[in-house]
């Protein structure tokens, strides 16, 4: 889910885990970097019901249902609460392209929160924590993000935040739209 930049790879990544429609909103985003370290936060809210919200961004080897960056995804190992999932993605920001590849343990936590623990080794991160929280507000779902992030390429330092919080809204406003048109209008989907 993962997940999540300035440079097109950590886009890509987040691009995989956040959808698109005119009752979407995004109520905050926000990006910061310090000697290459990320933080990214934001908050969405969905006009769409949290449980069918929860089981689209939860359906780990379909992700690519929710995101054109997402190329692949797939469900490597499921134990107890936990999932190890892969995604391969792809993101072009003005002429530079990046296909990323990211390999995370995913944990349900007793709450429904979903934190992402990236394996640095799979991954084209040095280190990736995320915390998804999918919360039922009526009959809408407000989508709360919070990372950590390390990639393992070259962003550029002067413009990478500014690059990462653009894309990220962008790719926040497509992702929100796919995904409430999927909750509210996909029979294939109840």
């Amino acid at each position: 889910m993962g997940l999540y930049t300035g440079s097109p790879g950590l886009i890509v990544v987040l691009a995989a885990l956040c959808a698109q429609a005119a009752a979407a909103t995004i109520s905050r985003a926000e990006v910061g970097e310090k000697n290459g370290k990320y933080t990214v936060s934001f908050e969405a809210v969905v006009d769409a019901d949290s449980r069918k919200v929860r089981r689209l961004m939860t359906d780990y080897a379909h992700l690519d249902r929710l995101s054109k960056t997402i190329i692949e995804s797939r469900i490597l190992k499921t134990e107890n609460n936990k999932q190890r999932i892969a995604l391969v993605a792809r993101a072009c920001v003005l002429f530079f392209c990046k296909t990323l590849k990211k390999v995370e343990d995913v944990e349900t936590l007793k709450n429904g929160d979903n934190v992402t623990v990236a394996i640095p080794q799979l991954s084209d991160f040095h280190y990736a924590l995320e915390q998804w929280q999918i919360l039922a507000e009526r009959n809408r779902t407000r989508i709360k993000y919070q990372a950590e992030l390390q990639p393992s390429f070259y962003i550029p330092p002067l413009i990478g935040p500014w690059l990462v919080k653009s894309k990220i809204h962008d790719e926040l406003e497509t992702t929100t739209t796919i995904l409430e048109n999927l909750a509210n209008h996909d029979p294939g989907f109840l």
